[in-house]
């Protein structure tokens, strides 16, 4: 790298192009000099803050530390990991996890984070629903902070779905989808069947197209999710349209057509 930086701050993914880039133009990305990455705006831990299978391929290639961070523009701060869950700073913010009747969870349980903002003067937010579903973790820091910490995003509250029995959030899926280099790029359709409940397409373009590819896939999501989706492979380029929607700042992995029937 041109100006030898020794932390960045990129979304993970984006590391698999550059290790990509890296392997195909003979560079050893392990002599860039970089140490360590700030991730933004993909998940790469499970609950329990181990690597998630993004993480976990990212590390094998590139022996650098990966940290997490969490925020929002109406949060006004950021939560910042020590590898185990973002910080919270109690001087800039206000924090509740909240369910469904807006009352606080209990210790260790999965509710809405809903924050209070401190420092903002124009336009201060009182119980603002983030609209994220997480665990809070109490207990003291390694790093040595005692504050409360974020654990990783579980899922959004408007997209958990109810598979088969199942509670499912899109990230979860995400993991799953993951494991396989196979798959080139996906998308995940989320619909409601003509008696109302969800239902789940993911549309998958990779370089083996074969029934034991899809076979291995269901399998995989069987062992790690308890249920399986429907799964189709399509054209690469028709996937790429459906993830780069006109007017959308980002490409995006989960259309939600439940709030169009």
């Amino acid at each position: 790298m041109k100006f030898k930086p020794t932390y960045l701050i990129v979304v993970p993914s984006f590391l698999l192009k550059l290790i990509e880039y890296a392997n195909s133009n003979n560079i050893d990305i392990n002599q860039s000099g970089v140490e360590g990455v700030v991730c933004i705006g993909e998940s790469i831990r499970n609950d329990d803050f181990s690597l998630n299978i993004l993480g976990q391929k990212i590390t094998e290639s590139w022996n650098i530390d990966l940290y997490s961070t969490y925020a929002s523009t109406e949060m006004h701060t950021a939560f910042t990991e020590y590898q185990i869950g973002g910080h919270h700073h109690p001087e800039l913010i206000i924090v509740e996890i909240l369910d469904e009747h807006d009352n606080p969870v209990n210790k260790g349980d999965v509710g809405e984070l809903t924050i209070t903002t401190l420092g903002l003067e124009a336009m201060p937010l009182i119980r603002f629903k983030t609209g994220d579903m997480l665990r809070a973790h109490h207990e003291a820091c390694k790093c040595g902070r005692t504050t409360i910490r974020l654990g990783p995003v579980t899922g959004r509250k408007k997209q958990m779905i109810k598979y088969k029995g199942t509670t499912l959030f899109p990230p979860a899926m995400h993991n799953a989808i993951n494991h396989f280099k196979e798959i080139e790029t996906y998308i995940i359709e989320i619909s409601h069947n003509q008696i109302g409940t969800d239902e789940i397409l993911i549309k998958i373009a990779t370089t083996q197209s074969d029934d034991n590819l899809l076979q291995n896939i269901k399998d995989h999501f069987r062992a790690k999710l308890r249920v399986s989706p429907r799964i189709e492979i399509h054209d690469k380029a028709a996937i790429e349209k459906l993830k780069s929607p006109k007017l959308s700042r980002k490409p995006i992995s989960v259309i939600d057509k439940r709030n169009l029937n």
